[in-house]
């Protein structure tokens, strides 16, 4: 901010700078001025990125649209516009415009691991299941391993019946990410689902202590799972243990 009231003229990465600390510092407002006074000097994707991002946080998601589509105006080649564009319409529930967006993110660069992953999320989502899965597929042969990657793929699969397929990858989830509460909440969905309810209940438990501790509505449900399935156990001549 001195550095700012000492220039003698606007400064353009001055401007950018001020408007990314203002943002670290979660003051949107402040950093939307900022960006909106650097894009009057210079047109630059970074800066449109930032100032959407900025009015995102502020709620302001209609002059985000609006920013985001000017500045494909401009850079009409840049996939990760395109990516960070369909990403807000997927979250805003317009999924035939995120559809659109992000397939044309990928059509500028094949390569683009993230457009990829979040439309392979929004044929999830739309319970297109096969296109989602040739997508997480696509993803895991080009190298990319993560625990959400797995977990989606296996909830794919569990979609479709194919059980051990889906414990399979939720296994693998659990290898890349042994805290993460919903890979282990799943392993309890589909050790549930093969009547092995000890196994089940182990996982649920596990989910229990790496949940959201803010959300007790999620542990009283899974608490309600775990008993289901210890008094299945008990009741059991112990075959299915």
């Amino acid at each position: 901010m001195h550095a700012k009231l000492l220039s003698k003229q606007p400064d353009f990465m001055l401007l950018y700078d001020l408007a990314r600390c203002n943002a670290n510092l979660k003051h949107y407002d402040l950093a939307e001025e900022s960006c909106r006074e650097a894009i009057k000097i210079c047109k630059s994707k970074a800066v449109y990125k930032l100032l959407a991002a900025c009015l995102i946080h502020q709620n302001k998601i209609g002059d985000a649209i609006e920013v985001f589509r000017f500045s494909l105006r401009l850079f009409p080649k840049s996939s990760q516009l395109y990516t960070t564009f369909g990403k807000l319409c997927a979250d805003m529930n317009f999924e035939d415009d995120a559809l659109k967006t992000l397939k044309a993110a990928i059509k500028l660069n094949d390569n683009n691991i993230v457009a990829l992953y979040e439309l392979a999320v929004l044929h999830q989502k739309r319970e297109e299941v096969e296109d989602a899965i040739d997508l997480y597929r696509d993803i895991l042969n080009r190298g990319m391993e993560s625990a959400s990657i797995y977990n989606n793929l296996a909830m794919c699969y569990f979609y479709k019946d194919k059980f051990v397929l889906a414990l399979t990858c939720l296994l693998k989830a659990r290898d890349v990410d042994p805290t993460s509460a919903e890979t282990l909440f799943n392993l309890g969905l589909v050790f549930a689902s093969l009547h092995q309810y000890c196994s089940a209940a182990i996982h649920w438990k596990a989910a229990v202590v790496f949940t959201n501790k803010t959300n007790n509505f999620v542990d009283q449900e899974i608490m309600t799972l775990i008993s289901a399935c210890l008094n299945v156990i008990t009741n059991d001549d112990g075959t299915n243990i």
